[in-house]
């Protein structure tokens, strides 16, 4: 475990492995405990890089949350390439809105990044946006309703309950990270113009779901051919050995 000054928090991040250097980027409300069936498989023949981001887990920030959250976030991505060096990036579901944005100011930092399921907002299906508006849901009811609402989105219902780590996570989502993310709309000319390169890609399960129809229309919007991964919009946990090999496939191709 390491940590690394940042303008406003202070930023924790793990580093195993040897080769060629890769960072996870969780979405949402995780931290980097999503990758941990997936990081030790990597660590084979990579430099593995795992963070929380700001604001989750042991990421601590200062007082409140800037103006700017998606900002700071893709900037904190800046801030741990600098230490990496050049490095491929798997980013998943929001993770993914955070590189879309570190790609306009930061091109150089990346080789290939693939985006896991990106929920632009533009390009989600009719009607995946009906229902309940989360972030006012938590603003005026508080937790417990809001992440009730947010499983029922995401198709985990009943709820499970929620230990205070989490909690304090959902709390920083549903209040900040969660309207940035709903709210962002890529540049895509810089996105066609990037030296990077980018790869979307979808769950081979996920097919219908808003993130796996979303990642299709960037993909098509970038004049790109979405990538199939095995599993679902979480198929780095469910199943990591099968994903892993398919990561390689892809960070290969190029």
């Amino acid at each position: 475990m390491t940590t690394l000054a940042a303008p406003g928090a202070t930023l924790t991040y793990d580093v195993t492995g040897h080769g060629p250097a890769l960072l996870l980027v969780p979405g949402g409300p995780a931290d980097a405990t999503v990758f941990d069936p997936l990081r030790p498989l990597l660590a084979e023949d990579h430099t593995v890089i795992t963070y929380d981001p700001r604001g989750l887990s042991r990421s601590r920030i200062d007082g409140e949350p800037g103006p700017d959250v998606l900002r700071d976030h893709a900037e904190d991505v800046h801030r741990l390439l600098a230490e990496a060096g050049p490095a491929d990036v798997l980013a998943s579901s929001g993770g993914a809105i955070t590189m879309l944005e570190h790609l306009r100011h930061h091109p150089g930092d990346v080789r290939t990044v693939v985006l896991h399921e990106p929920p632009v907002t533009r390009y989600l299906p009719a009607g995946a946006l009906d229902g309940p508006d989360i972030p006012a849901l938590f603003r005026d009811q508080g937790i417990g309703p809001a992440f009730t609402a947010f499983m029922a989105l995401v198709g985990v219902d009943p709820a499970p309950p929620l230990d205070p780590r989490a909690e304090g996570n959902f709390a920083y989502f549903f209040g900040h990270l969660m309207p940035a993310t709903g709210a962002y709309d890529p540049d895509l000319d810089a996105l066609r113009a990037t030296s990077a390169r980018l790869v979307v890609a979808v769950g081979e399960k996920s097919a219908g779901l808003p993130a796996h129809e979303a990642g299709l229309g960037l993909a098509a919007a970038l004049g790109l051919k979405a990538e199939l991964f095995p599993g679902d919009h979480g198929g780095f946990m469910a199943e990591p050995e099968t994903f892993a090999a398919r990561l390689r496939e892809v960070l290969e191709g190029c």
